[in-house]
């Protein structure tokens, strides 16, 4: 069998996986999924999915199901901890970009595209975690933990910012980095917390900053919404010691972190059942994406801090982009396909971190001076440009037939 008629293997089935399967088969190559975990649920916390990341969802033909699946966000709201408003910018986005901006819980846009994925007959194989990669003339091998392998023509990592596949080929030479924040969230019904509510907070992305930390939150449905926060800590504060409190005891300490912030954020954290805690890490910037016959997508090979707003919506490009190229260059010209790819998508992830990292300075402040100052400053700046100066994040297009 010549190297071209093997399959793809995409190693992970997040929405980075899932949609390069989906891109392949539309530009007439075969792939098969493998994930480590033992099912495409993904109960996670919610996602922003950009007016790009939308276009992309449309060459697959499943934005409206999504848009539906979600809640489409007008305004974003920035406030102070007290609740003073920094300011009230409408988006615009279907006018100036062609797509909305939705908020949607991460298992809904989880399920949408493995549904599809298995509608379409793509094959999916849960509980197989990659330990090792071997390489030949006449194509490569997956070996997972269990000792099983599968050959096949190239491999795709779209395993996540903590990548089996990145690790393998460059020998763990490029680690994730601590973000010098800890994140946690909640889901809470509407029912449980409408009393609390504001005017303009049903229609928005509410974003607030204060000395405890930054605190969002939104609608994701019609019925429900999503909080999160992101609070500065040593990293081995984080990995030692928040993660191993229990939902109630962590609940207990955002309460206190949070108590002073405006209605409704202290009475959020107050109603949420469950409350999903994470260490926050991104990726150093690697001077390449493949070595061979592997590549690495989305996170894998660019994870940017949670403060971009883009990590969905860059892993749906990167999916779009790569199954084009391999299209053009075909399987057998791979190589080619991935110095393009590397070449077009490295400079936009990159002023994508940029501007992310900017913003996490701007949630580290350590006293009352100079949270007013940074407050002064986003408001002055928010008024005079809106997010007109980041318009290129959302305005960017890949066409598939050009």
């Amino acid at each position: 069998m010549e190297t071209n008629h093997k399959p793809v293997i995409i190693i992970g089935a997040g929405y980075a996986g899932l949609s390069l399967a989906l891109f392949l088969k539309k530009a007439g190559i075969t792939s098969t999924v493998f994930e480590a975990y033992p099912n495409a649920k993904n109960i996670g916390g919610g996602i922003g999915l950009a007016p790009n990341g939308i276009n992309v969802l449309q060459e697959l033909g499943l934005s409206k199901q999504v848009i539906n699946a979600g809640k489409i966000v007008d305004y974003n709201n920035f406030r102070n901890y007290k609740g003073k408003f920094l300011a009230r910018i409408k988006l615009n986005a279907i006018k100036k970009f062609g797509q909305p901006f939705v908020m949607i819980p991460r298992a809904a846009l989880q399920q949408i595209l493995y549904q599809e994925v298995f509608e379409q007959g793509i094959e999916v194989n849960f509980q197989k975690r990659l330990k090792d990669i071997n390489e030949s003339t006449e194509g490569i091998t997956a070996i997972f933990d269990d000792e099983s392998s599968f050959e096949g023509a190239l491999i795709i990592g779209a395993d996540g910012i903590h990548s089996a596949s990145r690790k393998i080929i460059f020998n763990d030479a490029f680690p994730e980095e601590y973000t010098g924040f800890y994140g946690a969230g909640g889901f809470v019904q509407k029912s449980t917390i409408e009393q609390y509510l504001g005017q303009y907070d049903h229609d928005a992305l509410n974003l607030s900053f204060g000395l405890s930390g930054f605190f969002g939150f939104n609608f994701q449905t019609t019925d429900e919404l999503m909080w999160w926060c992101s609070v500065e800590l040593a990293e081995q504060d984080a990995k030692q010691t928040l993660m191993k409190l229990s939902s109630g005891a962590l609940k207990n300490k955002l309460a206190a972190d949070y108590k002073d912030f405006y209605s409704p954020v202290p009475q959020l954290v107050a109603n949420s059942d469950h409350i999903i805690k994470t260490v926050m890490y991104d990726m150093p910037s690697l001077p390449k994406w493949y070595q061979d016959k592997t590549i690495l997508i989305g996170d894998a090979a660019h994870a940017v801090s949670p403060t971009s707003g883009l990590g969905a919506s860059l892993a749906l490009e990167d999916a779009m982009l790569l199954a084009k190229l391999l299209r053009k260059h075909t399987i057998t010209e791979h190589s080619k396909a991935f110095f393009d790819f590397q070449s077009i998508r490295k400079p936009r992830t990159e002023k994508v971190r940029a501007d992310a990292n900017k913003h996490n300075t701007d949630k580290k402040v350590h006293s009352p001076a100079s949270a007013w100052i940074r407050d002064t400053i986003m408001s002055l700046f928010l008024k005079l440009f809106g997010l007109g100066a980041v318009d290129w994040k959302y305005s960017y297009k890949i066409e598939w037939n050009d």
